[in-house]
């Protein structure tokens, strides 16, 4: 078995070079062909045409072969000439407005970090909390996570991370030392967990919100979605706690200087401006118009209209902007919607869930657990918005059978597709924290691992006895 491992990982890494690429084309070509040609029953050639695209875009994006806005692109022409879907259809579904909310929540973050807010509550707060070896972990386990409430987690973990080195160095944590490995998986898992909690933590929210609302026509209101996934967080950050006090303990530290470096910092900050105050005036707005209106105006319309005020109060700097969003994203986004609502038009998606999950598992209950199940092993292997690409048609289509309440079960895929611990390759906060050297990606898998178990048990808790209080059914 061991050299099987072993040769398998040596054939991966040869055919991952740039000269040998055209091997994985050629991979998700045979796909597609092999699915568009097969002789498949009780499908018409649309729903055919769908599947084939499906299993492309899945191949592409889990593999990583191409860059994910480019997979996108390859979507939205394959669409059409399979003959899925007209072009007007196609390109109607890439103006969801949850690509609009997207677009809006990324341009807004670029302002809260260019003017120095994001640092400096982060610097306030782990020099307020930071007066022992616990509290410090603490502080930096729950400053990403209540910033990843209103942020994306990948951005939080960035624009923390210089931080949590330079505190790492002042307190005299080398890579290898426990108390490092703890304080950089705090800022991690912090970032992760707060990005499951409200809709701005990251695009798969509202990615599953559009492709939620293009199936169905049902929604999820912000307030909704926060109250929901709440007890799932706490509870996760609690766990996370225990583990990151339990693996830093009994280290020697210098929390002396590490103290003075950070008053240090905040004294360059200087008074705060008059950019951070008006960017925490219009963060403060929208969130509330979010909370609030966001199902009455729609969270896109409230999203640009945070957008508007930010250029006109002059918050927001648009070659800041161009610089900060990742506008490629939102043809992944879009792509991804015009592929679901293909895969539930033309029949595609029932016909999946028929002949996998709904084949073998009769009780609503298990197969709730299920897709649960496969989103949270998913996420590990792709990125996390990709999983819900891929799982969400399927998942719907499921619900529909079994009669499970569609909104629960979008929750049911989208908070375990955000609990990627594991591996680098499953979320940006992952493999910036393995890349800093303080934690080995054999700690990041043997710790994260508890952090899928403990997610995927207050799961299935909260959609059987706390969801069917806010009236999302069990």
């Amino acid at each position: 078995m061991q050299r099987l491992l072993s040769w398998l990982r040596k054939g991966w890494r040869w055919s991952r070079t740039p000269s040998r690429r055209w091997l994985w084309y050629l991979g998700a070509a045979t796909l597609y062909v092999t699915v568009a040609f097969a002789p498949l029953e009780d499908l018409t050639p649309q729903a055919q045409g769908a599947l084939a695209v499906f299993v492309a875009a899945a191949f592409l994006w889990g593999t990583n072969t191409l860059p994910l806005a480019v997979t996108g692109i390859l979507v939205l022409f394959l669409l059409p000439v399979s003959g899925a879907l007209s072009q007007e259809k196609t390109y109607a579904y890439f103006g969801n407005h949850a690509v609009f909310f997207i677009l809006g929540s990324f341009i807004l973050a670029s302002p809260v970090m260019r003017s120095g807010l994001s640092a400096r509550l982060a610097l306030l707060v782990v020099q307020r909390f930071g007066q022992n070896p616990k509290a410090l972990l603490a502080s930096v386990l729950l400053t990403p996570a209540t910033m990843s409430f209103f942020i994306s987690e990948h951005a939080v973990a960035a624009m923390l991370f210089p931080i949590v080195v330079e505190l790492a160095r002042a307190m005299g944590a080398k890579p290898g030392n426990r108390f490092g490995t703890a304080l950089f998986l705090a800022l991690g898992w912090g970032a992760i967990i707060g990005g499951t909690a409200t809709l701005l933590g990251g695009a798969r929210a509202p990615l599953a919100l559009g492709i939620l609302q293009a199936a169905t026509g049902s929604n999820i209101g912000f307030l909704t979605w926060l109250l929901g996934t709440f007890p799932i967080v706490l509870g996760l950050l609690l766990v996370a706690l225990v583990l990151i006090w339990k693996l830093g303990a009994d280290s020697d530290l210098h929390l002396d200087s590490a103290r003075h470096y950070l008053g240090i910092r905040v004294q360059k900050l200087g008074p705060m401006s008059r950019r951070e105050k008006l960017t925490i005036g219009v963060m403060l707005l929208t969130v509330s118009l979010w909370s609030f209106q966001g199902e009455n105006w729609g969270l896109g319309t409230v999203a640009l209209l945070g957008v508007l005020l930010a250029f006109l109060l002059k918050i927001a700097d648009w070659r800041e902007v161009e610089e900060d969003v990742n506008w490629g994203i939102f043809l992944m986004y879009g792509s991804a919607i015009a592929l679901s609502g293909a895969l539930r038009d033309t029949g595609a998606a029932a016909w999946v869930a028929e002949r996998t999950l709904s084949s073998w598992i009769e009780a609503p209950l298990f197969m709730f657990f299920a897709i649960a199940l496969v989103s949270l092993g998913l996420t590990e292997a792709m990125s996390n918005a990709a999983t819900v690409a891929v799982l969400m048609p399927v998942a719907l289509a499921i619900a529909t059978e079994y009669g499970l309440d569609p909104r629960a079960v979008t929750l049911g895929v989208t908070v375990p597709a955000g609990l990627a611990f594991l591996l680098p390759v499953s979320t940006p906060a992952v493999a910036i924290v393995v890349g800093s050297g303080y934690v080995r990606p054999i700690e990041a898998l043997r710790y994260g691992l508890w952090l899928k178990v403990m997610g995927l048990i207050l799961l299935i808790l909260a959609s059987q006895f706390y969801w069917p209080l806010l009236g999302l059914g069990g």
